[in-house]
């Protein structure tokens, strides 16, 4: 045992780059992985987090059925008195800008824009402080019937902002300027967590004497007995308060904001686990391919101590130790790569979540299973080679002298890798897997069609020749043709190294298809919903009358009105679906941009004016696509006046929300949900008017009047296109990452195949061949692995585009077209070519340096 420990570090030690690429190939796959995975469960934990504690012990809330109704507080004695009701406190929300901060641009995240802002909470103090849990950390809290215009702050968001207690705080809203005094501070815990803590509360009858709602609140929170106790208590207890209520009002579970977050996430990490399985798989070919190198160049080793007396089970272990050793060393590397490599996603996520997400606790759960996988791939990979030096015979073993076996799979595995190419293509095909454990499952498809193109590889090598040997010869001359000829000599080595190209370069190709795939449709939808010359926005909502004086304005042409709001579509089984309903001026808003039709039939003004019929909408084409809905059909929305059937005029390109959004016009807005206030305006500028004089001029009118946020379209146009690179580019580091594992296979083919041939690049030299054109000779190798190895990538990077943009669509409810992306398909030979020249510079230039004696002493 002790022999084969210390032959084990001995062969490690003496092949100390072949041992290094090994190990680096498990390094790159286990980083990929962990940080994946890592980022995905802090973000999970940090959105739960957020969530659950703005909630507090909060069970259920009672809202209006609409948006824009109110609750009366004529419910809390009724409420409060139902079995089960622990306590029942009302809530109202003021939205306000603190009057001198900088409020900054116009946040911009995968939801949409907003232009973030303050919110003030008024809440009954007593009932309050019952079921959320406010820590103090400075001053003193709200004083119950104290009317007195105080207000309590989150610590953290007064630190930034400069404000120190007992300070009076100028707050705007729409109701008109206020005073306030600052009583104290809360830590950004709990509750101090809503609205990302930009928070400030005040006592219930103050925001209501300001707001002119008295009577009324936003909704009621309530705290329900026995939870703990009895799993039914609160789905009981909903039932007994929804007898009490009036049409119109219904009792919910806590805002599920975190699910949809959650749920975005668990989309985007689906698709880079995927990239990150397929990288260290990758790295499971770079392991297995050196380990059979190794078992090839050490058969007369092998030998010598098989017939000194070492077991073939011993022979067996070493190899698999060895193994083991590159795992664990590859294992603990790429976890602490991982670790960097995550808090770079970290800036990533939160970006386009729009959240700032906690990385500062490493999962050990993630860290151990990163680990074990590195070291289980670093085993499964040595298994093969491992059997086969333990079969060699000593007496066979000290007759060969560097020949490779290529064995059953390079002879007879073609078979095989046809029928798994035609089943997996079969799967793929019929089946795009629209669920997450069935999208799992095709992942494992997707390396099965991956493995049967590598199995028939070295039955296809002499059509390989054929087609590359003209390029070859042209770039390398007749000396080209010694090089792809060698390749013959080691078919199964070569299987393994084009595999690998293979994969890297259909990651780039796929990465490139669809980041093809949705760009038309993205920027022709920003084209639409980023209209005009100028985004203005605010932290408060702006009145109708905006719109006048922004057309006032010296150099403005149009002025149009948005507004965005929570609807609920009630659909024919009696389930409800949350949407985002955007109201728009159909008028103004044909003036200065338009929509992206999913008919271009429908691309005509009737269409468009018939937006502006009562009742009437556009649908985005995710619903329609997810749904079934037509142009013709109807939805039922819940507004004030009761569940309203809205006519579906055409259906559009909308990304906002995810695609869960429908447009409608700015009188059903009022007349259906009592809102008359706008949270965006898009404005045209007069033709030969300076852009950047208009911003100014409607800053110096209305800035400060109106806490108005103006941002150029074309620079919010560039942010978002920015925000959508950002989201693709994890994609390209993973894609980057399976390039890298593929040029250290072929750096560690071509080491192990200049090896072989030392003797006979010794005698090529001492009859007169150059080093350059020994060179040239390796570097041809190279570059027909590098053929193979492309279009093959090229190819079925394609077929996987089409196969993964499918799939999408059936995830997601929106159908991408596919663009054929060719400019992936260049990139992608062009990597393949260069990548395989870098990797063989060293092994060449060891070839070429070789003494001439000493090769032809080589054993």
């Amino acid at each position: 045992m002790k022999l084969t420990r210390l032959i084990t570090f001995r062969s490690l030690n003496t092949r100390r780059l072949r041992s290094f690429l090994t190990i680096f190939g498990i390094v790159l796959g286990v980083a990929g992985m962990y940080s994946i995975n890592a980022a995905n469960e802090s973000a999970y934990l940090s959105i739960t987090r957020l969530f659950e504690g703005t909630s507090g012990s909060v069970s259920l809330e009672v809202k209006s059925s609409a948006t824009g109704g109110v609750i009366p507080l004529s419910y809390l004695d009724s409420i409060s008195e139902i079995e089960g009701v622990e306590v029942a406190t009302p809530v109202i929300k003021m939205p306000a800008v603190i009057s001198g901060e900088e409020v900054g641009g116009i946040d911009l995240n995968f939801f949409g824009t907003g232009a973030g802002g303050f919110m003030v909470y008024g809440v009954d103090i007593v009932r309050d402080r019952e079921i959320r849990d406010y820590r103090l950390t400075e001053g003193s809290f709200l004083q119950p019937n104290k009317l007195n215009k105080e207000i309590v702050l989150v610590e953290d968001y007064a630190l930034e902002n400069d404000i120190k207690v007992g300070d009076t705080l100028a707050v705007v809203t729409s109701y008109g300027p206020i005073d306030l005094q600052v009583s104290g501070f809360i830590a950004k815990e709990g509750p101090g967590l809503i609205n990302f803590g930009k928070i400030g509360f005040m006592n219930i009858e103050e925001v209501q004497f300001i707001a002119k709602r008295e009577n009324e609140a936003d909704q009621i929170d309530i705290a329900v007995l026995g939870v703990k106790e009895n799993q039914n208590a609160i789905k009981d207890t909903k039932e007994r308060i929804e007898q009490v209520l009036e049409e119109g009002d219904v009792v919910l579970y806590p805002d599920n904001q975190g699910d949809r977050m959650t749920s975005m996430l668990g989309g985007y990490q689906i698709g880079l686990n995927f990239m990150a399985g397929i990288a260290l798989f990758v790295g499971a070919f770079l392991i297995y391919n050196a380990f059979s190198m190794t078992i090839v160049e050490r058969t007369r080793e092998i030998g010598l101590l098989r017939s000194i007396g070492m077991s073939s089970l011993q022979v067996v272990w070493q190899v698999i130790v060895e193994g083991l050793l590159s795992g664990i060393a590859g294992g603990i590397l790429g976890v602490l790569l991982g670790i960097v490599l995550s808090r770079g996603l970290a800036g990533f996520m939160s970006g386009f979540l729009g959240y700032d997400i906690d990385f500062s606790n490493i999962p050990i759960n993630i860290l151990i299973a990163s680990s074990l996988l590195g070291v289980v791939v670093a085993l499964l990979a040595s298994v093969l080679p491992a059997i086969k030096a333990g079969r060699i015979s000593p007496l066979e073993a000290l007759r060969i002298r560097g020949m490779a076996d290529e064995g059953f799979l390079t002879k007879y595995g073609w078979l095989f890798g046809i029928g798994l190419l035609v089943v997996s293509t079969w799967i793929l095909i019929l089946n795009p897997f629209p669920y997450d454990v069935q999208f799992r499952l095709g992942s494992f498809t997707v390396f099965a069609l991956f493995l049967g193109a590598t199995l028939i590889i070295p039955v296809t090598i002499k059509f390989w020749q054929l087609i590359s040997r003209y390029p070859i010869k042209i770039i390398f001359s007749k000396l080209g043709e010694f090089g792809i000829r060698n390749i013959e000599r080691a078919k199964k080595r070569t299987m393994l190294t084009c595999a690998s190209i293979m994969i890297g370069v259909s990651m780039i190709v796929v990465i490139q298809g669809i980041t093809g795939a949705f760009t038309k449709d993205l920027y022709d939808w920003m084209d639409s919903y980023i209209g005009g010359d100028i985004f203005v926005s605010a932290a408060v909502p702006m009145e109708g009358t905006l719109k006048d004086k922004l057309e006032a304005v010296e150099g403005v042409s149009v002025a149009a009105p948005m507004r965005y709001i929570d609807i609920k579509w009630v659909k024919e089984d009696g389930m409800e679906e949350k949407l985002s309903y955007l109201a728009v001026d159909v008028d103004s808003y044909s003036d200065i941009t338009g929509f992206v039709f999913n008919d271009s039939k429908d691309d005509t003004k009737e269409v468009i004016n018939s937006l502006a019929d009562e009742q009437s909408i556009f649908i985005s084409s995710v619903i329609s696509e997810k749904y079934g809905l037509l142009k013709g059909d109807s939805m039922a929305i819940q507004t004030l006046d009761g569940v309203k059937d809205f006519k579906i005029a055409s259906v559009i390109l909308d990304f906002y929300n995810q695609g869960l959004v429908v447009t409608g016009n700015w009188q059903d807005l009022n007349k259906y949900f009592s809102i008359t206030d706008a949270n965006t305006f898009l404005v045209k500028v007069d033709s030969g008017a300076e852009i950047d004089e208009v911003i100014s001029s409607i800053n110096t009118d209305y800035k400060e009047e109106y806490q108005l946020i103006t941002e150029s379209n074309s620079d919010l146009k560039a942010r978002a296109i920015n925000l959508m690179n950002q989201a693709f580019s994890m994609f390209d580091v993973l894609g980057l990452i399976a390039v890298s594992i593929a040029a250290l296979g072929v750096m560690n083919t071509l080491f192990m195949n200049v090896s072989e041939r030392t003797r006979e690049i010794a005698m090529l030299r001492s009859i007169g061949m150059a080093r350059f054109q020994v060179i040239k000779i390796i570097l041809a190798e190279a570059m027909f692995l590098g053929i193979i190895g492309g279009i093959l990538g090229i190819g079925f990077g394609l077929v996987l585009t089409r196969i993964i943009l499918l799939s999408m669509g059936a995830m997601s409810g929106y159908a991408l077209d596919f663009v054929f992306p060719v400019n992936a398909v260049w990139i992608g030979i062009v990597i393949a070519i260069v990548m395989s020249q870098v990797a063989a510079l060293l092994p060449a230039l060891k070839a070429a340096r070789t003494p001439m004696l000493d090769a032809i002493r080589y054993e």
